[in-house]
């Protein structure tokens, strides 16, 4: 190959605005051979060399390292622009709305105003009254105190909202009849050997003044209410005349249920009442196409496990409708007022004591259940009569 000759003022020449590659490109000779001759004339030329385009291992890194947060901000930037075209919506929608401001609405009926309430019957729960078993306060760190005053003061506020509340139920539903369930435990007796030191008068006084405050609870609702009552009474495991529980001969052995007794002849002339009293542990009451069962409450064994009183009355439940099928178990003893679904448990007028405190019972204010079923919806209303 012919060499061409260049000289060294055309090659200072184009030093001055060339790189060494793009003059050997022009005057037609190899990139060495003009970066020698270059060198000797002690020129360099301008621009990146072939040598300067060589990066570093450092160079390299910053650069991807830029690629990637062109990247990571581009997305961002996509993300931001489709969020601030979702706001720019929503105001538009809701400038929209704001514009128009015609709401189409439509009439709703007043059921009330057409006369049409749907039959019902209400119910209290009574029970676990211990009247005559005194709470210090000093026994439950101020939590609770109980007299024989208290415990009348408590009753007549019960029997007073009670009444109150079945007016107020009246205005919607149809409500002819009320349950007065009497669940036994209105006195502690002297089963036990605190309650015989303890208890302000022996049994036989105490449950003689409770059947009065019961007889005069009833007279007031009955004054105060144009319902009927239907009374079923179960008696408890506290109001016993025996140290141990009987199984078979409980009935006879309940003090209790003489009391029953003898309220059931105080009101034999009024037409409003009808007590039921059996020698059966279970009351069954039927209520439009609903069965409900009554008792105490003793005979469901709780140890205090973790799931409360539930497991143990699902279990005793479950055994019961093998033999005659209830729709709800309605029972005291346990002092806690709990909604199981298929059951309802009362609390207690007492409220709080030592022995809850010592079992580690959930600490509950008194008060009493009082509940409604629906002949359509069934039990509507389960509600606390606090005391």
């Amino acid at each position: 190959m012919k060499q061409i000759k260049v000289s060294d003022e055309t090659l200072r020449g184009l030093s001055r605005t060339k790189t060494m590659s793009e003059i050997a490109e022009v005057v037609g000779l190899h990139y060495d051979t003009v970066r020698h001759r270059l060198k000797k004339l002690s020129v360099q030329s301008k621009g990146n060399s072939k040598k300067a385009k060589v990066i570093s291992v450092e160079e390299e890194l910053t650069k991807q390292k830029a690629k990637r947060e062109d990247s990571l901000n581009a997305r961002k930037v996509n993300v931001l622009m489709k969020n601030l075209e979702s706001v720019t919506k929503e105001r538009d929608a809701f400038l929209d709305i704001q514009s128009n401001g015609n709401i189409e609405t439509y009439v709703i009926k007043n059921e009330k105003e057409e006369g049409v309430k749907t039959p019902a019957t209400s119910i209290t729960l009574s029970s676990d009254w211990h009247y005559e078993e005194p709470v210090k306060s000093s026994q439950v760190n101020g939590l609770n105190k109980y007299t024989r005053e208290i415990a009348k003061e408590r009753i007549e506020k019960f029997f007073i909202i009670a009444a109150k509340l079945i007016k107020v139920h009246q205005k919607e539903y149809e409500i002819k009849n009320h349950i007065l369930a009497l669940l036994g435990d209105f006195i502690s007796g002297s089963i036990h050997e605190d309650l015989q030191e303890s208890n302000e008068i022996q049994p036989t006084e105490a449950i003689w003044e409770v059947q009065a405050l019961i007889c005069s609870g009833i007279e007031y609702m009955l004054k105060n209410t144009d319902v009927n009552f239907i009374i079923p009474c179960s008696s408890g495991n506290h109001g016993r005349i025996t140290a141990k529980s009987r199984v078979s001969t409980n009935f006879g052995n309940s003090i209790e249920i003489l009391m029953y007794r003898n309220i059931e002849h105080y009101f034999r002339n009024e037409k409003r009442t009808k007590f039921i009293i059996n020698d059966s542990y279970l009351t069954y009451v039927d209520i439009y196409e609903f069965t409900l069962r009554f008792h105490h409450g003793d005979s469901i064994r709780y140890g205090g496990g973790v799931g409360g009183i539930f497991i143990p009355a699902f279990k005793a439940i479950n055994q019961w409708n093998k033999g005659k099928r209830a729709d709800w178990d309605l029972f005291g003893h346990f002092h806690q007022l709990k909604d199981g679904g298929n059951f309802i448990t009362n609390g207690s007028i007492i409220g709080y004591n030592a022995y809850a405190m010592r079992i580690k019972a959930d600490y509950e204010k008194p008060k009493q259940a009082f509940l409604i079923i629906d002949k359509k919806r069934g039990m509507d209303v389960v509600r606390k009569i606090t005391l």
